[in-house]
């Protein structure tokens, strides 16, 4: 160095001058500055930890990013955080009072804990899908970032040559600066750049109108972006920026060179340091696969291990058990001299091939890989896929928050670097996967069944797609689980109608599921195609005798609490097929009928197939039903005659006309759940139409309803939800009106007094009309004679005459079951056609300012009839909004 830099002799001449240079610096100050160096550094780590998904709070304590938690990093991969774990409860402990987690088993395999993998799988995208077509890397000296007053500062202290402390404090490093250097800068790492231009569609030239002319914007925009990422033994950074139109994305990845790692447990700017790497011979024995490497040499491959490639091996005592049984199945030949005789075995494959479906061309290291990624192999039309799962709770103090599969085998050992190349351990032979899903399900004696309702839905076609994006999971029910279904059931699904499909889709994932998985001691739950949710456990139970003799217990896979998983992970070229011994029931997936005999709907069911209407209503889709219960129907007198007709003429039920209309009146169309429904007309089976209306039973929040009714009968069960439609349960009968209101008042002759008064008042025309919807409350004609001094008088006075018709009528619908009970403060009304407010309450029975109703509901084409016990009075009526009191107002929303 030829001058030391002016700002670094001031510094040093104003150190030198003071009288007493360290003495300045008491006991107290001394420990002042220990403490900011402590602080100083507990700042760098928290800054350095950030974005870090593994490091949580200070960095001591590690976690897993759950899929459903709210943390702030995002999940590895869409596939593999669709999976959530259900912990099974746990006693609270001292040192973890709040968790739920605690002292759960272990997987029921647990991996070998002699993983080199290090948390930092965090920010795959899809750009590292595949090793970019670049150059190799390359140690480069990295370039110093620090600036001039950094530079000799750093230089002019802790230089060995030229640092003032050096002599009498060696070692000091007080103005180490280098100390805050990123890893990612150290030495050892090489940097790999990418770019790309491309110009973007249209230019930046607008054209603006302003106040009737055109102003001309000739600006240049643009538009700089860097997004970094940091994972254990690499550092991505992506810049993207837009000039003018021209697109230019910059990826700069700095890695440790090939031989180098940084260390798992060290410190946050840990330096990449050397490995002890060996040949890759060495190094897959060194892991305990030295049969496979015997094979790979027997079969002539020798000259893979000179080449930079990723190997999935396999160790000893699982390649044995698999040589075993190829031997005892006639499938591979794995002595060279016999390989000519096995060609003509069922799969064609040898040793060799074998070798080659567990090898990889170039080095995949297991953080550049993604979720479903596909690795082509060496053996032609051969493919890897990888999955990524969490870990369950109790796996939390491991070194990865992930665990991995290769073609659903787990990975137990990762990152193997040797000389040339790097290996990766699974627990089982990779055999060569050439089959799609369907086609395994074809190959196979037992699944003549699903074979066939796949064939007849169309799924089939779904289940023979290839591709990167497709991947697919089928818990494929076997010929006996099929014949534990009823036979009706069992002829309908076969026959392939809507039920068979949803059935079919309960089955079925759109990702790879592996058995893996699915955690020891804890629930996990993943989401079919019917966007319903699959609960998985592991369950404890006695092998069968073709599994062992013994009492031994074995670990089986339960889902949904129903269904034993009795063979896992067939893999397929587009994802996965575990065999299961019981249909997964979906009531999504049933037929309407099955639905009413689980609900206990039994007369209504029972109208259906004494009507031969049974397949009909069964092959209904996008309806809503609307049926009455067992006690409706005994409380009605429809209902009664038609109980009367199952008990006495069943025979005569077979296409009768009038029975189709009335279970037909019951069928509305759409298909409406509860949080859908709205007041208003519907369209039903038969033609005619249904009345929905809606209300509130909450005192105080009266724009809340949480009560329904169709044709004024009260929803009382809803939303089950069958084959393409959806069931409600109603407590009455429901009767398509025949005629309006004013037609059916006429129709009563214990209402003649009041349907004179009608006439008179000249008001039969309103309650006539059908574009109206009236609630008339209608005094019998016994109440008239009570007060037939009153009704004579005001029967002949037109004004009073009016007056009290329009105070009985109300010009909206309500039901009985919209009366509650209503009590002061909180008292309800409605208004009259000709403004008056009545009160509305229940007791023992609905009440309408001063009368009770009787009879309730009785239904018209434009409204509704209640029959009361007094005439109603507005004499001494009271403007209840004046006084606070809330009214009988239409809500706004439906809460169920």
């Amino acid at each position: 160095m030829k001058s030391v830099p002016f700002i670094s002799i001031v510094l040093l001449v104003s150190i030198l001058g003071s009288s007493r240079c360290f003495d300045l610096i008491d006991e107290d100050s001394f420990r002042l500055t220990h403490q900011f160096d402590e602080d100083f550094d507990n700042w760098r780590k928290s800054f350095q930890n950030f974005g870090d998904p593994f490091i949580e709070g200070d960095g001591s304590n590690f976690g897993i990013v759950w899929p459903f938690s709210n943390d702030r990093h995002e999940p590895l991969s869409r596939e593999a955080t669709e999976l959530e774990y259900e912990a099974k409860p746990q006693e609270p402990t001292a040192q973890n009072p709040g968790s739920a987690l605690v002292g759960l088993e272990r997987d029921r395999e647990p991996l070998d804990p002699d993983v080199e993998v290090l948390p930092g799988a965090y920010g795959i995208t899809e750009d590292d899908k595949r090793r970019p077509s670049v150059q190799p890397f390359k140690p480069v000296a990295q370039p110093d970032q620090s600036s001039v007053f950094q530079h000799h500062f750093n230089t002019f202290f802790n230089t060995p040559e030229t640092s003032f402390f050096a002599g009498a404090f060696p070692g000091f490093g007080f103005f180490d600066l280098n100390a805050n250097k990123p890893w990612w800068k150290g030495e050892n790492v090489c940097v790999e750049r990418e770019e790309k231009e491309e110009d973007t569609e249209g230019d930046d030239n607008r054209e603006i109108a302003m106040d009737g002319g055109n102003f001309q914007s000739f600006g240049v925009v643009n538009l700089n972006f860097e997004s970094c990422s940091e994972q254990q033994n690499k550092h991505v950074c992506t810049s993207f920026k837009n000039h003018n139109g021209r697109k230019r994305t910059v990826k700069v990845t700095r890695q440790c060179c090939h031989g180098y790692a940084r260390p798992r447990n060290g410190p946050p700017n840990a330096q990449c340091e050397k490995m002890d790497l060996y040949p890759m011979a060495e190094t897959v024995e060194r892991l305990g696969a030295k049969e496979f490497i015997s094979t790979l040499k027997k079969s002539g491959l020798d000259s893979i291990l000179d080449k930079d490639v990723t190997l999935f091996v396999v160790p000893d005592s699982a390649y044995t058990r698999f040589t075993e049984q190829m031997w005892e199945n006639n499938l591979v030949a794995f002595d060279p001299v016999m390989r000519a005789k096995r060609q003509a075995d069922i799969s064609g494959m040898t040793a060799r091939d074998l070798i080659l479906a567990h090898t990889v061309n170039g080095s995949y290291h297991i953080e550049d890989v993604s979720n479903e990624q596909l690795l082509e192999t060496e053996l032609t039309n051969v493919n890897i896929r990888l999955n990524i799962f969490p870990r369950g709770p109790s796996d939390r103090n491991v070194d990865h928050p992930y665990r991995y599969t290769a073609n659903c085998a787990p990975l137990v050992k990762l990152n193997r670097v040797a000389e040339k190349g790097i290996v990766h351990v699974a627990d089982r032979v990779l055999l060569p996967v050439r089959s799609s899903i369907m086609q395994i399900i074809q190959a196979r004696d037992d699944m003549t069944v699903l074979r066939t309702i796949l064939e007849k839905t169309g799924l089939d076609k779904t289940l023979e797609e290839a591709g990167d994006d497709k991947h697919y999971t089928v818990f494929a029910p076997n010929d006996d689980a099929f014949l534990k279904l009823d036979k009706d059931i069992r002829r309908k699904l076969k026959a392939g109608n809507g039920c068979a499909s949803n059935i079919l889709k309960n089955h079925i994932l759109d990702i790879t599921f592996c058995s893996l998985a699915a955690v020891n001691g804890v629930k996990t739950t993943t989401y079919n195609l019917l966007s319903e949710k699959l609960e998985f456990e592991h369950v404890s139970m006695g092998k069968t005798e073709t599994e062992d003799m013994s009492n031994k217990k074995s670990q089986h896979l339960r889902i949904n609490g129903v269904a034993t998983v009795q063979e896992s992970d067939l893999m397929g070229t587009n994802g996965v097929v575990h065999v299961i011994d019981t249909v997964l029931s979906t009531n999504s997936g049933m037929p309407v009928s099955n639905t009413l005999s689980s609900r206990n709907l039994t007369i209504f069911k029972q109208l259906i197939d004494d009507a031969g209407l049974e397949d009909e209503f069964d092959s209904m889709s996008n309806k809503t039903f609307f049926i009455p219960s067992d006690k409706a129907f005994e409380q009605s007198e429809t209902g009664q005659y038609w109980i009367q007709q199952l008990k006495e003429n069943p025979g005569s039920l077979k296409d009768d006309a009038r029975l189709k209309e009335f279970l037909e009146y019951h069928v509305g169309e759409p298909l409406i759940k509860t949080s859908d429904l709205q007041e208003e007309m519907i369209n039903t089976a038969s033609g005619q139409k249904l009345r929905v209306n809606l209300y509130t039973t909450n005192p105080v929040f009266s724009n809340v309803l949480n009560r329904a009714t169709v044709n004024c009968a009260r929803l009382m069960h809803f939303d089950d939800e069958t084959c393409g439609s959806v069931v409600h349960e109603i407590d009455k009968v429901l009767e398509t009106p025949k005629s309006n209101v004013f037609e059916t008042l006429k129709s009563n002759p214990e209402y003649s007094m009041f349907v004179a008064m009608i006439e008179k008042a000249n008001l039969t025309e309103l309650l006539s009309a059908m574009n109206e919807s009236f609630t008339v409350f209608v005094p019998k004609n016994d109440v008239f004679l009570e007060v037939k001094e009153w009704y004579d008088e005001t029967s002949d006075n037109m004004e009073e005459l009016d007056n009290a018709i329009r105070s009985h009528i109300v010009p909206s619908v309500i039901c009985c079951a919209g009366i509650v009970q209503s009590d002061w403060p909180f008292i309800r009304t409605t208004e009259t056609i000709n403004h008056q407010r009545l009160k509305l309450n229940r007791s023992r029975r609905p009440q309408v300012q001063n009368a009770g109703v009787t009879k309730c509901d009785i239904i018209a084409k434009n409204g509704i009839i209640h029959e009361i016990n007094d005439v109603i009075s507005t004499q001494k009526r009271q403007s209840t909004e004046a006084q606070g009191f809330p009214s009988f107002n239409r809500p706004l929303t439906f809460w169920f």
